[in-house]
């Protein structure tokens, strides 16, 4: 039974497949029909017949002929030869020979397609054709006015092309030339190629019009301008020597030389009609020549500079040395008090000593310009080189003086906290006289004892000599931690008494009634009578806590709002 079932399967398979296939294939060749008679019904001949219009002979004809003879195969070989592929085609499917089918079908798609793209050829090569004539026609005409119009320009203008005035010539005979083979090309019907040639002779003369319009302007400015230019500049550099410039750093001679000779070959571009590349070399001449003149008027700007600053750089100096040796001066009387850091110390020697390096400096600056040893440009540079050395030492000077100002502004400044420290632990004291303490606790005068050994320690340091404010500054810090220490400690030690004090008053109408309460309030006794008063207040307070809770809280808060 199932084999059965399997080949009905299958048979209805083959059937759907073969259906299938033959509508692909039909709709395939319905489409390649449609196509060859798109072909078919193109208007190629209409095309063709413009080509009647002109002139048949040479060019013309030939091509006239090919594609009508391209065209008539087409339509009476090739066309009816796809028709019958197609039959043989439809045939072929009928009988389920698909894949036959399928590869005359695919011989003819590409047949079409080239019989397609020719076409699209032909119409093109066609216009062209065409277009060619007609735009010769009118061009012609324009294009003999503008070599008129050349011609006259160069008539009237021959004497300014100077030895470029041959070349131009010649240029408007192989013009003209052109125009003549444009003719005769035109008569023999080669209308693309005389197309060619008009085109050709149309640039030709841009070309040749562009060039005589920018030669005389070349040639002035080559002959003319430069040379005048070269002339002047030399002159200038010799003037200037004369005033006392030095100026054998620039190297005039060997430049204006090598000016000349890009001039000249510029010059010799032009003569060639090579303006482009003799515009280069002219724009490299004016822009070597621009340096030059830039140089030499650094040099009389470098002059005016030098000049100008020399006087207040010997001022800068002087007053440079009169602040060194006040500097070194007031060192002295400070190294006597304070110990200066060696590094500090090493600073002032790097000041003298760059002082003394920009002195010779300057010297050096003195002699090349009272012995003309250097060009102003390079001195100015020495100038402002040196300037910028002078507000290097000016800035170190002025942090060495800050350095110096605060040695003694530390030591002001540590007395100053020193009193507050004196001050802030005598407080300490009279809050616990005020408090009336029955006595203070082992623990508590060692901090105090502490706190007043560092300020004594302080006292000793500043009357050491020389003054090293960095242990100063270290024992200051230790004083500052141990008075602030024994200050909340004293703080402290007396809010502890006081409710300790008024927790085991408190806590006396709770003895008869809690035993418990009432050995707790003992302890409590003992501890405050020893002067153990945090401990007399935590005893304390566990023990009324346990019969009223918050009371502790509540004091300390009624405690706050007293103080």
């Amino acid at each position: 039974m199932i084999y059965i079932v399997i080949a009905i399967v299958t048979f209805l398979a083959l059937i759907l497949y073969g259906t299938m296939s033959r509508r692909r294939i039909y709709k395939e060749i319905d489409r390649l029909e449609a196509w060859k008679m798109q072909i078919m019904n193109r208007p190629l001949t209409e095309e063709i017949s413009k080509v009647k219009g002109m002139a048949m002979i040479g060019e013309t004809e030939e091509k006239f002929e090919m594609w009508r003879q391209e065209w008539d195969e087409m339509v009476t070989a090739h066309l009816p030869n796809l028709e019958e592929n197609l039959f043989d085609a439809e045939e072929y499917t009928d009988k389920y020979r698909f894949k036959k089918a399928r590869t005359i079908l695919m011989n003819v798609n590409q047949s079409l397609d080239r019989m397609d793209t020719r076409i699209k050829e032909i119409t093109s090569e066609i216009n062209e054709l065409v277009t060619s004539e007609e735009l010769n026609r009118e061009e012609i005409v324009e294009a003999k006015e503008k070599l008129q119009e050349t011609k006259k320009y160069y008539l009237t203008h021959i004497r300014a092309f100077g030895q470029t005035a041959p070349i131009f010539d010649k240029e408007l005979d192989e013009i003209k030339s052109l125009f003549e083979t444009f003719e005769s090309l035109t008569v023999q019907g080669s209308h693309l190629e005389a197309r060619q040639r008009l085109v050709e002779s149309l640039n030709r003369i841009s070309v040749c019009k562009t060039k005589m319009q920018g030669v005389p302007e070349l040639l002035v400015i080559l002959q003319s301008d430069i040379p005048n230019s070269l002339k002047e500049l030399s002159a200038g550099f010799t003037e200037m020597e004369e005033q006392g410039y030095v100026l054998h750093h620039i190297g005039i001679e060997k430049e204006i030389s090598s000016l000349k000779e890009l001039n000249e070959q510029a010059l010799n571009k032009v003569y060639e009609l090579e303006l482009d590349s003799a515009q280069k070399d002219l724009d490299e001449t004016v822009q070597k020549m621009d340096q030059l003149y830039e140089m030499l008027e650094n040099e009389v700007h470098s002059k005016q500079y030098v000049l100008k600053e020399r006087e207040v750089f010997f001022s800068n100096i002087e007053d440079l040395k009169d602040r060194i040796e006040t500097l070194k001066h007031e060192t002295q009387i400070v190294s006597s008090t304070y110990l200066i850091e060696q590094n500090e110390a090493d600073m002032q020697k790097k000041i003298e000593k760059l002082f003394h390096k920009l002195q010779s400096r300057f010297f050096i600056i003195q002699e090349s310009i009272d012995e003309k040893r250097e060009s102003f440009s390079v001195i100015r540079e020495m100038m402002e080189e040196m300037q910028k050395q002078m507000e290097e030492l000016q800035r170190s000077q002025k942090v060495y003086e800050e350095m110096l100002h605060n040695l003694r502004k530390d030591e002001l400044d540590t007395k100053q906290n020193l009193k507050e420290l004196r001050k802030k632990l005598l407080e300490a004291r009279r809050m616990v006289q005020k408090s009336n303490l029955p006595g203070l606790p082992e623990h508590y005068l060692i901090t105090i004892g502490k706190a007043e050994e560092y300020i004594i320690e302080v006292s000793k340091k500043l009357d050491e000599k020389p003054l090293e404010m960095s242990d100063v500054s270290y024992v200051l810090n230790k004083a500052h931690d141990a008075v602030n220490e024994g200050y909340e400690e004293t703080s402290q030690m007396i809010e502890n008494a006081y409710l300790a004090e008024k927790l085991i008053q408190y806590g006396n109408r709770f003895r008869s009634s809690y035993r418990s309460v009432s050995i707790r309030l003992i302890e409590a006794e003992i501890a405050f009578r020893n002067y153990q008063y945090e401990d007399a207040l935590q005893i304390a307070a566990s023990a009324i806590e346990s019969v009223q809770p918050g009371i502790l809280k509540e004091m300390e808060i009624n405690l706050k709002s007293h103080v």
